[in-house]
């Protein structure tokens, strides 16, 4: 007697199980590739969203550097008023801020912030505790008047100030900051706290000098992701400006990202000085030497 039901035969269990094997290792193989695409997009995301708010922050900082306002009084300090000095300073090479690999720089800008308050601030590189990694630090001072202090030139940390030292951005690399005149060569030394290399070219008298010339600045920065990203090891060259200003950096082998972004600011109040009246909004007319 003849039996009715069907079935399959071994041969076709056989390829209905490797066509599905094969399957299974071209999902699980798309899902390995997307994974990782994944993680590097992201990886390169978080250094591109990272540089464009703190290089935001610094092109507005530069922008303002040199602004002074015309009813800024100061405890009958004049010459810290009216003073073309301190308005912008740049360290290179200096020993606490040269960075991961001892080429970065170091920058300082004053402006005034109300009537009666100028506020001085500053970026540098600085080691996370005791890894391996810098970040960028921002630390905020104010000069205010009627404030106890010693002497004109006397600065005040945190007085009612939201931030002192605010960690900004970490996994940073390298910072270069180079100042330029109006016909776009290098003005160098542009230094307040001046290292060794930088009093051997004149210091800060020479600096003092050279601050009425600054007409834009460059800044270079480059960050590193906070993951490996690549499945290999890599060598990395960061150039960032010109020698001998800039940095020439020949990175270890590694597997991490990097990338360097760039921003040309123009030092609009250092180009000309121009005080605003806090009564009528309008600029006064001042003499200036700077950029003629």
């Amino acid at each position: 007697m003849r039996s009715n039901k069907l079935g399959f035969t071994l041969a076709e269990v056989l390829v209905a199980t490797v066509i599905g094997m094969i399957s299974i290792a071209a999902a699980f193989a798309s899902y390995n590739y997307f994974q990782k695409s994944h993680k590097s997009v992201t990886q390169k995301a978080m250094v591109n969203g990272s540089a464009r708010e703190v290089l935001a922050m610094i092109a507005r900082d530069l922008r303002n550097t040199g602004y002074y306002h015309v009813d800024f009084e100061n405890n009958n300090c004049e010459a810290l008023r009216a003073s073309q000095y301190d308005f912008i300073g740049i360290t290179n090479n200096k020993k606490w801020i040269n960075g991961k690999y001892k080429q970065s720089d170091g920058l300082m800008v004053t402006y005034s912030i109300s009537a009666k308050e100028r506020i001085r601030i500053q970026y540098f590189l600085t080691q996370y505790q005791n890894s391996s990694d810098w970040y960028l630090k921002r630390v905020v001072n104010i000069n205010p008047i009627g404030h106890s202090r010693s002497g004109c030139g006397a600065w005040t940390r945190n007085y009612n100030m939201p931030v002192d030292d605010e960690v900004l951005v970490p996994y940073i690399e390298d910072l270069q900051i180079i100042p330029k005149d109006k016909d776009g060569n290098v003005v160098f030394p542009v230094c307040t706290s001046c290292s060794n290399y930088e009093n051997s070219q004149g210091g800060q008298t020479k600096s003092k000098e050279n601050m009425k010339k600054v007409h834009t600045v460059d800044v270079y920065l480059t960050l590193r992701s906070p993951k490996e990203v690549y499945a290999k090891a890599k060598s990395t060259k960061i150039i960032n400006g010109d020698a001998p200003y800039g940095s020439n950096i020949d990175v270890p082998p590694d597997r991490y990202y990097r990338e360097t972004f760039f921003v040309s600011v123009h030092t609009r109040n250092l180009a000309k000085h121009v005080a605003i009246s806090e009564q009528t909004g309008t600029s006064i007319s001042q003499s200036s030497t700077y950029n003629k």
